[in-house]
């Protein structure tokens, strides 16, 4: 097992992407647009926080990225690829019961299979349990998650929450990452212990936004990272060859770019695209308008595009 660029890779038997945060104005859509253009996969497991809810509640952040990631899942569900999306704490509203009575209506129309966890078998026969993982938090009580996610909000935007970086004596950061003491080190700890109780071969989660990839106890333990800021330039995913090896994949992060105005219309290639967008708007924003997409040719840009039907 091993760090490879993703460039190295690209015909893969799985891949599994962990924390996108989807209505987070950090998250870093178009880096994983990119990657998913690279690489041709069989299976694609979406391991939690794909969507982040508690930001969409708040108020409907949704860019052009984010319809065009919607497109590329409706062309891999086109091409027979499996995709799986585990629910994680941030877009727990999947766990409730109206969507979960949806789920086998979104299979059908979408292709997107919804699950809390399930089990990948790889090419060399290894069984991983693949779990978001926000179940291990098990110092936090239900919603202590959401209000640990609106104080380090505060605290980034005031400046007082940063990465680690040499010379400072202590950060947040630095107290997450703390080699055999940090809540990393123990949160994975306690994903290794979920996996041997389930008597599996290795887990794949996420939710900590700290990629790894290990051999411990004899079991593997893989963590997909995240795909918000990044503090070291990069992103990260866990992929699995054609032979069933699993390799730790680094991305390049998209370069910051100035504030930009929004632009007026957003647009979808797919109508089924524009329908699933609309669901999740109606999920988080139920008593808002849905603000529309336009129908965008296979290429150009999308001014003076038709509305897209329902």
């Amino acid at each position: 097992m091993s760090v490879v660029p993703a460039a190295a890779r690209p015909r893969l038997r799985a891949l599994f992407v962990s924390d996108l945060h989807l209505g987070y104005k950090g998250a870093d859509v178009a880096a994983l647009n990119a990657l998913l253009a690279t690489c041709e996969i069989d299976q694609l497991y979406l391991v939690g926080d794909i969507l982040d809810g508690w930001k969409l509640e708040k108020r409907w952040h949704w860019t052009q990225d984010c319809c065009d990631l919607v497109d590329t899942l409706m062309v891999l569900r086109r091409r027979r690829v499996r995709i799986t999306l585990i629910t994680g704490n941030h877009d727990e509203k999947l766990r409730e019961i109206l969507p979960r009575l949806l789920r086998p209506l979104i299979l059908r129309r979408f292709g997107i299979r919804i699950e809390e966890r399930c089990t990948h078998r790889t090419a060399a026969g290894a069984r991983l349990l693949v779990t978001h993982g926000d179940q291990f938090d098990g110092m936090l009580r239900r919603g202590g998650s959401k209000l640990a996610d609106r104080l380090w909000g505060t605290l980034t935007e005031a400046g007082l929450a940063r990465p680690p970086r040499a010379g400072r004596r202590w950060s947040l950061g630095r107290a997450i990452l703390r080699d055999g003491g940090g809540l990393a080190h123990r949160y994975a700890t306690a994903a290794l212990r979920r996996a041997t109780l389930e008597g599996v071969d290795g887990i794949v989660f996420g939710h900590s936004h700290v990629p790894l990839l290990d051999h411990r106890r004899g079991r593997v333990l893989a963590n997909c990272g995240a795909w918000t800021r990044a503090t070291d330039g990069h992103h990260s995913a866990i992929a699995e060859t054609r032979e069933g090896r699993l390799e730790l994949l680094r991305w390049p992060a998209t370069p910051r770019r100035p504030d930009m105005a929004a632009p007026s219309a957003l647009a979808v290639r797919d109508a089924d695209a524009a329908r699933l967008i609309r669901l999740i708007h109606a999920l988080w924003r139920p008593t808002e308008a849905f603000p529309g997409l336009a129908s965008r040719p296979a290429a150009g840009p999308p001014q003076g595009c038709a509305p897209v039907p329902a």
